[in-house]
């Protein structure tokens, strides 16, 4: 694909997701099915569309570089550090300028690195349809997955669409709107339409166009980096706001287009250990006793090293031990891991961050 651009946002730390991931092992450096991690798996997918790896790259935290360029180095062309992470409107806008001083005329595909998808020639397809629209429209063209039940850990997008007409998949439509992760009762709820999709953070755009979406919208931010790209501020004084805040929700020229493969946000542990159960061939033994519904995982995999795990009376656990980290959480609170990070480093438990 000329002059398309794909970057890959890897620099988040996966706190949800904790203790499999940390600090010094990030959710997307996980080994995750078949021995390869996310952004492993994500790269691959790219290839399918793009063979040119010096259009491939990704924004992450210096910390990480390193270890990205012996994980992945051969399989990109660039790798953006940032001195610290703000979030996705900073990634994003970052690589944008990159890219657009390499070429002005170029399409940019951001994708986070920590999605999971077992339909790959689908989601090729879906990402194909968008990326065509953007060559030939100034907007910026999302991609929202078709739900399979009512999810509170997503955001969602709603589609515009004619009363009473079912939504087409790989049709491209405009945004009614953004909305943000859900309760239960609001969740069922847009199950009933199927104009509210799943957002899966993905976007083809102009690169140019972004960046004027950017600025109309987002001008501090854009200010901001322009005075650290020339060293007149940090990279930490940049607003540390996600892209859906700082642009998504405001523009009036975002489109979208409906996708109905298989596709996991591997954010917390409930996901991440449902998908290794379901379909790895490597997990951990478990007795159910008048319980159910349960999981567990040892991280690292030792080699020769099984456990058998146990539960007696109880359902809806997840258990994941570390070497040095035992955590027991019911799967309704797995979005609360992130809290708990927040009461360990207030015991001083840097150490097991």
């Amino acid at each position: 694909m000329n002059n398309v651009y794909f970057v890959i946002l890897g620099g988040g730390q996966g706190e949800r997701l904790w203790p499999i991931s940390r600090i010094e092992r990030p959710k997307q450096f996980v080994p995750f099915l078949d021995n390869k991690s996310l952004i492993e798996q994500t790269i691959d997918r790219i290839k399918k569309l793009e063979a040119n790896t010096s259009q491939i790259g990704i924004v992450t935290n210096k910390i990480y570089r390193s270890r990205l360029l012996d994980l992945v180095g051969k399989d990109v062309g660039f790798i953006l550090q940032e001195d610290e992470s703000r979030n996705t409107a900073a990634a994003m806008l970052y690589a944008a300028l990159d890219i657009y001083k390499k070429n002005p005329e170029s399409i940019i595909v951001f994708l986070p690195a920590d999605s999971f998808v077992i339909e790959t020639e689908k989601y090729i397809e879906s990402l194909s349809v968008a990326i065509e629209y953007a060559k030939g429209n100034k907007k910026i063209v999302t991609m929202g997955v078709m739900p399979s039940g009512p999810n509170i850990s997503y955001g969602y997008i709603q589609a515009q669409h004619q009363k009473n007409k079912h939504i087409n998949v790989n049709t491209v439509y405009e945004v009614e709107k953004f909305h943000e992760k859900p309760d239960l009762k609001k969740a069922q709820e847009y199950l009933l339409h199927d104009a509210m999709l799943w957002n899966i953070s993905v976007f083809a755009t102009q690169t140019a166009f972004f960046l004027s979406e950017f600025k109309m919208h987002a001008l501090d931010i854009y200010n901001q980096m322009q005075d650290f790209i020339q060293n007149k501020a940090l990279f930490s004084q940049i607003n540390n706001i996600s892209i859906d805040y700082a642009l998504m929700e405001k523009s009036k020229n975002i489109s979208v287009v409906p996708c109905d493969f298989a596709w996991y946000d591997v954010g917390n542990i409930d996901v991440f250990l449902n998908l290794q159960n379901k379909l790895s061939k490597e997990h951990v033994k478990i007795i159910n006793i008048d319980g159910q519904n349960n999981l567990a995982t040892l991280i690292p995999k030792k080699i020769n090293h099984e456990r058998l795990v146990a539960f007696v009376g109880v359902s809806d656990l997840c258990v994941v031990e570390d070497e040095d980290v035992l955590l027991i959480v019911k799967k309704s609170d797995v979005e609360k891991v992130k809290d708990l990070l927040v009461a360990v480093k207030k015991s001083g438990g840097q150490e097991y961050l």
